[in-house]
């Protein structure tokens, strides 16, 4: 897993530093959820951080993309992103009601999985992101 966090690093580098960071904040967030036990509070911060990262992350893709001509491409985002919050709302609700969340916190990781797998298939030449001033 250290292998792994190292290269999404060394590969979100080339792209900016906002997505840099969120994916630094994300990788933190999943080795703590993964290393701190379920029943210490601490885990519950982590999990928190992990679930910001990915709609931070979702957020600012989707928003600061220029698509041009090929709108399709932000519709999908934006539906993808959608969905993702709807996720992040049930989960949050399941936590303060006590009721399992293991099967919408699942869709959660699948929906940024779809979303993280898609924008880096959309084609180099159709999407240009702008920076944003730090």
């Amino acid at each position: 897993m250290f292998i792994m966090a190292v290269f999404t690093i060394l590969y979100e580098i080339q792209r900016n530093l906002w997505s840099l960071a969120i994916i630094i904040a994300l990788l933190i967030g999943i080795f703590g959820v993964i290393y701190i036990p379920e029943t210490s509070p601490v885990h519950y911060i982590f999990a928190g951080t992990v679930f910001v990262a990915m709609i931070g992350f979702m957020i600012g893709h989707t928003l600061y993309a220029d698509y041009g001509v090929h709108g399709v491409y932000a519709d999908n985002l934006r539906i993808l992103l959608y969905a993702q919050i709807l996720f992040m709302v049930v989960t949050v609700i399941g936590v303060l009601d006590e009721t399992p969340i293991f099967v919408v916190e699942a869709l959660f990781i699948l929906n940024f999985a779809v979303f993280y797998l898609y924008l880096h298939s959309i084609p180099f030449d159709s999407i240009r992101f702008h920076s944003i001033p730090l």
